[in-house]
C-alpha cells in the first residue's frame, strides 16, 4: 500500500495540531515541531469525536506500506506520524517513509513528480521480490 500523506495518529490528535495551524501556510516559519507536539497532545478539544486510531488497524497489516510526507504539512504532525512508523518498524512491520522537505500536504501535483515516481518504483520493487520469492519456492 502507497499512502500520501497519511496520518498514524488518533483523529483526536490530528484534529489538535489543525486547529493549531489553523490553515496557515506559514505556520513552520514561526514554529517548533516540540511546540507543535506539545499542543498536539495536550490541547482540549473543541468538538465531542468519537476517537479513531489507525493504530489499532495498522498492528493487523503483514503487508508492505509506503508513507509520503511532506515536511510542511499543516494538516498532520509529519514528524509524530513518523515517530509512530518507526515503533512500528522495530516491531517488525513493513513500514517505509519517505519526507519531502519542500511539500506540504499535497504531496502528488503535476509540478511535481518525485512522490509519484518514488511510489511507483517502490511498487515495482516489491512486485519483482515477491516474483523472486515465488520462483525460489
Amino acid at each position: 500500500m502507497v499512502l500520501f500523506s497519511c496520518p498514524t495518529i488518533t483523529t483526536l490528535e490530528q484534529l489538535r495540531f489543525q486547529f493549531y495551524t489553523n490553515g496557515n501556510n506559514k505556520f513552520w516559519e514561526n514554529h517548533t515541531e516540540s511546540d507543535a507536539l506539545e499542543h498536539t497532545k495536550n490541547d482540549p478539544d473543541r468538538y465531542q469525536f468519537t476517537t479513531t486510531d489507525p493504530k489499532n488497524y495498522l498492528n493487523t497489516l503483514s503487508i508492505a506500506g509506503l508513507w509520503l510526507f511532506g515536511e510542511k504539512d499543516i494538516q498532520i504532525p509529519v514528524k509524530l506520524c513518523i515517530e509512530q512508523l518507526n515503533t512500528f518498524k522495530i516491531q517488525g512491520k513493513p513500514f517505509e517513509y519517505t519526507l519531502f522537505s519542500t511539500l506540504g500536504h499535497n504531496t502528488s501535483s503535476d509540478n511535481i513528480t518525485a512522490p509519484v515516481d518514488i511510489s511507483i518504483q517502490w511498487i515495482k520493487q516489491k512486485a519483482l521480490n515477491i516474483k523472486k520469492s515465488k520462483k525460489s519456492k
